[in-house]
């Protein structure tokens, strides 16, 4: 062997593990920026649930929105009973205001 093919041959071989090591550390570092990336984006989601659930611990459950909608029915049996009651009232307003507008004293 002599000494030019050997200093090929160490070139050669140190090239190739300075490409190999170039490589794994590339790939590392790129596995490390999308585990941070990824570990963000984990705990953007955590932080959305939680506020969701929040959210949710405020709604009404199915035993208040049945009382509701039967206060509903009470108002708009009410309403209706107002609105019966104000119906005679309405035709004596709108007698008494003919009566003043067609009957002018002279």
């Amino acid at each position: 062997m002599d000494m030019d093919f050997a200093l090929r041959l160490g070139q050669f071989l140190f090239t190739l593990i300075v490409g190999v090591f170039s490589i794994t550390a590339a790939r590392r570092a790129s596995s490390r920026a999308e585990a941070e990336e990824l570990a963000g984006r984990l705990r953007d989601h955590d932080n959305r649930i939680l506020v969701l659930e929040q959210r949710m611990d405020h709604l009404p459950d199915g035993k208040q929105l049945a009382d509701l909608a039967g206060d509903m029915k009470a108002i708009k049996a009410e309403l209706a009973g107002v609105a019966r009651e104000l119906a005679p009232l309405a035709r004596s307003v709108d007698r008494i205001n003919d009566y003043l507008l067609n009957a002018r004293p002279q």
